[in-house]
């Protein structure tokens, strides 16, 4: 059938109901089908704005980053935004975990960019060097798909009692939140940035390579 002349549907309503899809029935139940048919209408209105379901998908997660606000006009220093921002975002994909998979697929990055390019420029400014600012920002997305991935506590399910010390730390991690382990996990990330940028400042450009 070919497509209507007029939509009977708006192309943010598309992507709202396939995020609520997704996040109720799972990314790999999400269908051009399973859409319509939510949406009360036929096939054809979905196609008036995606042929593709992967341009569907790709949309979606930008609905989902696009939540992430960043106010790009505020003056803050480099441990602040990474401190206060990294855990603002793990919770912007904790509320949407089935749309991690699509996050972590999107290499190379083409969406974004304009909140990219400010956390490049707050690095900058706080002296890091050029050649390893994005790879800040690579281990910067590592530790929160890290913990989004471990976010329950099961990188160890079952010890067995002989390993007393390994058993004993799992059943102690039960009692920190996933919240305060990705804070801890930024601390001590930052830590290590700011003795490595005293490092560089300092010119010596080998002491922690």
């Amino acid at each position: 059938m070919a497509r209507p002349k007029k939509p009977l549907i708006s192309r943010t309503r598309v992507i709202e109901t396939a995020l609520m899809l997704i996040d109720r029935d799972g990314l790999k139940q999400l269908s051009l089908t399973r859409l319509a048919a939510e949406l009360g209408v036929h096939n054809s209105s979905v196609y008036y704005h995606y042929r593709y379901k992967d341009d569907i998908l790709a949309d979606v997660l930008r609905l989902v980053l696009d939540n992430f606000v960043v106010e790009s006009d505020t003056e803050i220093d480099w441990k602040t935004y990474i401190l206060e921002y990294a855990p603002r975002f793990l919770d912007t994909l904790n509320a949407h975990p089935q749309v991690v998979p699509l996050l972590v697929a999107q290499t190379p990055r083409t969406f974004g960019l304009e909140y990219e390019n400010q956390t490049v420029s707050i690095l900058l400014k706080a002296g890091f060097p050029l050649e390893y600012v994005i790879v800040i920002r690579e281990h910067l997305e590592a530790l929160t798909v890290g913990a989004l991935q471990y976010g329950n506590n099961n990188l160890f399910t079952e010890v067995p009692e002989s390993l007393t010390e390994l058993r004993s730390a799992v059943e102690a991690a039960r009692a920190v939140s996933a919240q305060d382990r990705f804070r801890l996990a930024c601390k001590a990330y930052v830590a290590g940035l700011e003795i490595q940028l005293a490092a560089w400042t300092a010119g010596e450009s080998e002491s922690f390579i």
